[in-house]
């Protein structure tokens, strides 16, 4: 869970117990089962309130993560949310898309993560239950296709007759969950306008045409995000793979990398 939420001004060292009892009145779950962080996003404001952006996680499932990690023998430091990792990694490549209503899309192979900032701060996130998978399994189930032969069209460079129709309407249920998105947010905060630009990146976003879709259905710039943008790599990292297509699938990982501790 992830909210923006508003509580009286005080001192940050006096905010958790304040934050914690209003977690209580928006996460759907026991408070006590689980992680709850905080941030506040103006510190150095004068108001009598001050926004707080919340976040929570259910225990059992951080708990998990942690022991995969220290089963493969790694002391965990850092434990981050994938939209928070991916921003850090759009705010390093795009910092000039810090101004303005801005969502981020990754589209991964069982949903696709929205992430809508207003100048360069998360306000809202979601999950649409629209991944690679289901391109995949209309390709099949239309086409008679292997899943690896679905596969190989979905990565490929063209827009071929084939693909085009399930493009078109996978592309389109994304672009309504989209919408949706931003119209709850211009409802939620009077502050956040209409989006204004979209950037995808994931696995999905190198499925040919889509891009052109949501861009056409939502009539909005989209472009691919790589954080390769302002990133020098050396040559032999990625041998004989292509840099550029590579970009749209190390977003996250990027993001991941940038955190530190504290």
């Amino acid at each position: 869970i992830i909210k923006k939420i508003q509580v009286d001004r005080m001192k940050e060292s006096d905010a958790y117990e304040v934050v914690r009892w209003e977690a209580q009145q928006h996460v759907p779950f026991d408070i006590e089962a689980v992680e709850l962080d905080f941030q506040i996003l103006d510190p150095d404001g004068e108001g009598l309130q001050m926004d707080v952006l919340l976040v929570a996680a259910k225990r059992d499932l951080v708990e998990d993560k942690l022991q995969l990690l220290i089963q493969a023998g790694l002391e965990p430091a850092i434990v981050d949310v994938d939209a928070f990792a991916l921003h850090n990694a759009f705010e390093l490549n795009y910092p000039e898309a810090m101004n303005g209503v801005v969502a981020l899309l990754n589209i991964g192979h069982e949903v696709t993560n929205v992430n809508i900032l207003l100048d360069g701060v998360p306000l809202l996130t979601r999950d649409l239950s629209v991944g690679t998978r289901k391109f995949r399994e209309d390709l099949q189930r239309e086409r008679g296709m292997s899943a690896d032969d679905a596969d190989h069209l979905l990565q490929g460079y063209e827009l071929t007759p084939d693909l085009e129709p399930y493009v078109k309407n996978r592309g389109e249920e994304m672009s309504v969950g989209l919408e949706r998105a931003g119209a709850f947010l211009q409802t939620a905060a009077r502050d956040a306008g209409p989006l204004q630009r979209v950037y995808c990146c994931g696995g999905g976003a190198r499925i040919p045409g889509l891009s052109d879709v949501l861009g056409e259905r939502l009539r909005l710039p989209v472009e691919i995000a790589s954080p390769l943008q302002r990133m020098r790599v050396k040559d032999h990292v990625f041998d004989t793979l292509n840099a550029d297509e590579m970009g749209p699938l190390l977003m996250l990982a990027t993001g991941l990398a940038l955190r530190r501790r504290g």
